[in-house]
């Protein structure tokens, strides 16, 4: 199977490599053993026969003894795997040599390869660059882009880590690093990499979520079970097949509703940067914040800013330290010139424009610029929180497209259409339970229709909208334990 868009990916531990890492491990058992070695057997394949998974990723080289025997071993795998039409990707790791192991992988008849850096120039099979989110490569020759570093999506099980400066629970989610890694590569498909937490037992909704999360930000997981549902599923146990049955179904509820992926997350604030060493950091931060706030945005990388569009927005940050080129210097003012409110770090070279009237505890001098502003920080190295929120207060909550309520351990994106007239709303929570409340929307622009899905309902929703008296509309959804979107029609 060619590599592409439409390969699923899931991590198939297997085999004496990766027994041979377990057992640098703390906590790996001979049970945990056993399991890999049964799924090395081509009979384990029975596992993803009839589900919409048809690409798996094996373990294919880390520099260790056990690679040769590994690629020897998992042959029959292969084999076995190709003739029922699945893929098979090998990561590619740690002291390997790169070279051998991708001749290797294209003799065995692999599909791609998977490593850090730069593929070696003349592989003849695709290496998808597997890096870390601050790493992506733009670039690659492969269809496909991953990002290694994924986190297992959430609440924080931290001691001290319940609550943060917006009042409302942490999240560990991968919404900032995947928009990231789209805006820079928006002509590849993302995969992240993430396991589950070790030693973990997980519930159902939590492979829902893990699906859900990344799939929600037009990205693949590639899925990744931890040792007891392994076990459990090689037993044949009815709670695992329970647990399968429910991560398939989100699979393939997305697979259902793969257009979406071709929609571009929308906001009156649009965050503009080359998402490259410190300013990723930064960026990354400040990304992460926004669903927090409940403030939607776009992402605009650097690189392709002289070709993007302003139109619909309200605000432009500008994050890095480093000054625009002059052209791209030109185009921020113009749009800021127009009536548009330009945000912009402390190091900013001749701030344009007479200074203008603003609150002293705002984080930002403020100057005029034709019929907008410029927005210049105070600071050299503002606290994250503090800049995200005095950027919402000068852009005024009554310009706001959406607001949600009642959902405290929730994040939702706003993604809409090339053309403007189809809208989702993705809604995810991040605690796994309903809460005590239904979730309520506000919408400010007028829709025709708005309709609930998810893989929690049997069918589509239809909502109504409930007009205020002071312009816009309400949305009230049922409960939802994990995700929904709500579908919007002009």
């Amino acid at each position: 199977m060619a590599l592409n868009a439409e390969s699923i990916p899931m991590r198939w531990p297997a085999g004496p490599l990766d027994i041979a890492r377990g057992e640098k491990t703390k906590g790996f058992t001979p049970a945990t053993a056993e399991v890999l070695r049964n799924w090395q057997d081509p009979a384990s394949l029975a596992v993803v026969q009839g589900t919409p998974i048809n690409c798996l990723v094996i373990s294919w080289a880390s520099g260790l003894p056990a690679d040769a025997e590994q690629q020897q071993a998992l042959k029959p795998l292969i084999e076995k795997g190709k003739q029922a039409g699945l893929g098979f990707v090998g990561v590619i790791e740690g002291e390997a040599n790169k070279q051998a192991a991708i001749a290797a992988a294209q003799a065995a008849g692999l599909t791609a390869v998977a490593m850090a850096g730069d593929a070696p120039a003349g592989a003849a099979i695709p290496v998808i660059p597997w890096n870390k989110a601050s790493q992506v490569r733009s670039t690659a020759g492969s269809p496909i882009v991953g990002v290694s570093d994924g986190v297992f999506p959430g609440l924080p099980q931290a001691a001290g880590q319940a609550g943060g400066p917006t009042n409302l629970p942490w999240v560990d989610s991968n919404g900032a690093p995947l928009l990231i890694a789209r805006a820079l590569a928006p002509d590849k498909t993302v995969w992240v990499g993430f396991d589950p937490p070790p030693a973990a037992k997980l519930a159902a909704e939590a492979y829902v979520l893990a699906v859900a999360d990344p799939a929600s930000h037009g990205t693949r997981w590639v899925i990744s079970l931890d040792d007891q549902l392994r076990a459990d599923l090689t037993a044949k146990k009815q709670p695992a097949a329970d647990t399968w049955k429910k991560l398939l179904d989100t699979v393939a509820f997305f697979e259902q509703h793969k257009e979406i992926r071709t929609y571009q997350p929308n906001g009156l604030l649009a965050v503009m940067s080359d998402f490259a060493g410190p300013n990723w950091d930064i960026a990354e931060e400040e990304i992460n914040l926004l669903p927090r706030l409940r403030q939607p945005f776009r992402l605009i990388a650097r690189s392709r800013a002289a070709g993007a569009s302003f139109a619909g927005l309200q605000a432009i940050f500008y994050i890095d330290k480093e000054a625009p080129d002059a052209a791209l210097r030109k185009k921020l003012l113009a749009f800021a010139s127009g009536g548009g409110i330009l945000f912009v770090p402390s190091k900013w070279p001749n701030p344009e424009g007479p200074p203008a009237a603003a609150e002293p505890y705002l984080l930002f001098n403020m100057r005029t610029v034709g019929k907008g502003r410029l927005a210049v920080c105070k600071e050299d190295q503002p606290d994250a929180y503090d800049t995200a929120a005095d950027i919402q207060n000068i852009m005024s909550h009554r310009t706001d497209l959406l607001r949600l309520y009642n959902a405290p351990s929730s994040n939702f994106l706003f993604e809409t259409s090339a053309q403007g007239k189809q809208g989702v709303i993705h809604l995810l929570n991040y605690s796994r339970r309903p809460g005590g409340d239904p979730p309520l929307f506000y919408v400010k622009e007028p829709y025709k229709s708005a309709r609930l899905v998810s893989p929690e309902l049997a069918s589509a929703a239809e909502l109504k909208f409930a007009p205020q008296e002071t312009g816009g509309a309400e949305l009230v959804l049922p409960r939802l334990s994990v995700y929904g979107a709500i579908e919007l029609e002009k």
